[in-house]
């Protein structure tokens, strides 16, 4: 072969083998709360550049930890290059204890972001190893397979693309790979062009087939679905048996009265088309009565027209902010909105007129006449903010007594230890910030359960919060967010409820906007806290989820504009009896399930994970000649770097691996005889050299061993020809 055509091979290996690591990679952003996965990306190319060039080890090392350094500088530290070393080893210092325990969510991003560099680093040589050099890439191929299937299955993934390329340049690669092991064995070049035309052949007619041949709907329910609906009775010495009524999951109205398990209704509520995940919300509250939440009571209403700018500011000037355009369709007509945080303008064919309530920013949708006007369909546009820690640190502390009267409203009757627990939490926190994100961070931490099926309710003198705080420790978002909001109500900072619906689950992608479903499964509740000069953040306390919003580490520009202090909206009255709202068709509180991280483990998804176990252990059986030669090999390695002499146990297990292959030894046979019969297979003379040291080691002296580290190599060319 040309030197270069074999060039180009090469090339062709290293490329292919770095686009099926990299695979790994593209899911990341969607499934996990990771960005700037291109970095990533490019940090696996240039390792395996280095690798095709063939560098000294410690200038492969020093481009690979300069471009970490930088990458980490970039993100993170903001100052020169050569201090990151140092800011690196000193959160190690400061993190050794974490890494060593199960609680790793408390390690900061830069660390986590160079622990993830650091395995990048050791896959990619794992990767060039295994499929380049030994040109074994059978498992890596099925294991990614695997994980694009199952990422496609229960998380919001779509791996239709993945699944393709996988089919085409997989099918190729193993191809590739096939024909280089037969050239090393044997050079050929007759025939090759016509192998090469059938086999690309082959896998054209495949993607096409697949392509363009009719699809079936699909045959089995959605195995992610939470349908199993089932609660266990609280004690009935604790529960008030109208309230410890099984209910179905979706948005509910009166939240006087929360907890009590419920059941998983994946029925769908809307679509929207969007660019960006966010929480939609419905409506607040803020007064907690200690069984649950009731509404401020307020008759003023913000009354704004169709496609008009609403008059309402959710934000100071300074917060970093961009316009997005968005449109809801509903499946069945609503009176009310849901909608984004940040809303500036909503569109609808009809001639409507919305309605804001200023206490629970609830839009009620209505004719001229303050009647209400049900809609199905609406367009919207909204601000989608980013927000600075730097600015949300320096925020001063609330001094607007009217806000703080309305939002650190708590009964008189909370118990004295969720106040001590609260201020145990935000101990030694200087800023409101970061008291805010101990107590975030204090439910991801420590040992709440996310539940939906044995979760109590309060009896007559019990509250909700220290229910739950101190004594189940098991609940869903409402357990969580109102726990959080009345710790920081404690604790003086102004917060509240909010409630509405999770993103939901991303469907498909149409002219370049996102279409998501949102079903009675998404329904939630999370909290929202008053930062003086900024307005309201969102922040996520429920195990499982994560925060839509972005927050970054250094300031925008546009946080250099003057801080302004909280502003009353411009407001129209409205007799608020005028409104005659119809009660919503779900009747109780709902808990997103399509937003959790932590998958809820029914029996269903129980029998599908033992089954795709159950089928990888097969599949691994079926192969096992092709990856158990190798792990033979590392076997008898460890043992001689443990000191020990292990040939006399390395040829009886070739004589195994010699007869899984096929070559079994006849009952007449001696040794000898049957090294010849081997040899003649394979055509060389090492199993005769290796069965003539053999019988050396058994019948000599023992004073005289044979050393494994001159016959391993002969074992080892004969281990891996049972592999082919």
């Amino acid at each position: 072969m040309k030197k270069i055509e074999q060039i180009a091979i090469k090339v062709l290996i290293y490329g292919l083998a770095c686009w099926l690591l990299i695979e790994w990679l593209l899911p990341l952003e969607t499934i996990s709360d990771t960005s700037n996965v291109e970095v990533f990306v490019w940090f696996v190319a240039l390792c395996f550049l280095l690798y095709f060039l063939r560098l000294p080890f410690w200038l492969s090392a020093f481009v690979k930890s300069a471009y970490m350094l930088w990458s980490l500088n970039d993100w993170f530290y903001h100052a020169s290059i050569f201090s990151a070393p140092t800011r690196i080893w000193q959160e190690i210092v400061d993190h050794a204890a974490i890494l060593f325990t199960s609680r790793l969510i408390e390690l900061s991003d830069s660390l986590r972001s160079f622990l993830f560099f650091g395995l990048l680093w050791l896959v990619a040589y794992v990767w060039h190893h295994w499929i380049v050099v030994r040109k074994r890439l059978f498992f890596f191929y099925v294991l990614t397979v695997i994980y694009v299937t199952v990422l496609d299955t229960f998380t919001m993934f779509r791996g239709n693309g993945a699944i393709v390329r996988l089919v085409a340049f997989g099918f190729f690669f193993l191809s590739l790979l096939h024909i280089e092991r037969l050239r090393e064995q044997s050079p050929m070049t007759a025939g090759m062009r016509r192998w090469w035309g059938a086999c690309l052949s082959f896998i054209a007619l495949a993607v096409l087939v697949g392509y363009f041949s009719p699809k079936l709907p699909p045959q089995w329910p959605d195995p992610v679905a939470f349908v199993k609906s089932y609660a266990a009775a609280p004690e009935k010495k604790r529960v008030d048996p109208a309230a410890a009524k099984v209910k179905k999951v979706g948005y509910g109205q009166n939240d006087s009265r929360l907890g009590g398990p419920f059941i998983a209704d994946d029925t769908v509520v809307f679509t929207a088309e969007d660019e960006s995940r966010h929480y939609w919300r419905v409506e607040t509250k803020d007064i907690y009565t200690g069984k649950g939440w009731e509404n401020f009571q307020s008759e003023q209403l913000l009354s704004f027209g169709n496609d008009m700018d609403i008059r309402y500011s959710w934000w100071s000037p300074s917060v970093k902010k961009r316009q997005v355009a968005a449109s809801v369709y509903m499946r069945e007509s609503s009176f009310h909105l849901v909608y984004p945080l940040g809303l500036k303008k909503v569109k609808a064919k009809e001639n409507v007129v919305y309605r804001m309530e200023a206490a629970t920013e609830k839009i009620y949708t209505t004719d001229r006449s303050a009647y209400t006007l049900p809609l199905t369909s609406y367009h919207f546009v909204y601000e989608y903010p980013t927000f600075s820690i730097e600015a949300l640190k320096a925020a001063p502390p609330v001094k607007d007594e009217k806000l703080l009267e309305r939002y650190t409203q708590l009964p008189e009757s909370l118990p004295k230890r969720v106040r001590d627990l609260a201020k145990k939490i935000a101990s030694g926190k200087q800023t409101q910030y970061e008291q805010v994100k101990a107590i975030e961070q204090y439910f991801h931490t420590s040992d709440y359960m996310y539940e939906t099926k044995d979760v109590a309710v309060p009896g007559k003198n019990e509250d909700y919060v220290d229910q739950f705080l101190f004594e189940t420790k098991k609940g869903y978002c409402d357990n969580f967010s109102t726990s959080m909001v009345v710790m920081l109500r404690s604790l003086g900072i102004p917060a509240r409820w909010v409630k509405g619906y999770t993103s939901g689950r991303l469907i498909e992608e149409k002219d370049g906007k996102n279409i998501y479903e949102i079903t009675n499964n998404d329904a939630h509740s999370w909290v929202e806290v008053y930062f003086s000069g900024i307005g309201w953040v969102p922040f996520e306390p429920t195990q499982g989820f994560a925060n839509p919003y972005v927050f970054t580490a250094s300031s925008p520009d546009s946080e250099t504009a003057p801080l302004s202090e909280h502003r009353t909206p411009e407001q129209n009255r409205v007799p608020l009896d005028r409104i005659r709202e119809q009660p919503y068709s779900s009747p109780a509180q709902g808990h997103g399930e399509q937003n959790r991280f932590l998958p809820s483990w029914s029996w269903k998804r129980i029998a599908i994970a033992l089954a795709v176990f159950l089928v990888f252990i097969w599949t691994a059986y079926k192969v096992r000649r092709k990856w158990w030669p190798y792990v033979t090999i590392l076997r008898f390695q460890y043992k001689r770097k443990k000191g020990d002499n292990p040939f006399a146990a390395a040829y009886l297990s070739l004589l195994r691996h010699l007869d899984d292959y096929g070559l079994k030894r006849k009952p007449h046979q001696t040794l000898r005889q049957y090294a010849a019969y081997v040899d003649d297979w394979f055509e060389t003379k090492e199993m005769t050299k290796l069965t003539v040291l053999y019988e050396k080691s058994v019948y000599l002296s023992k004073n005289n061993p044979i050393d494994w580290d001159e016959v391993r190599e002969l074992w080892e060319n004969l281990i891996k020809k049972t592999v082919s």
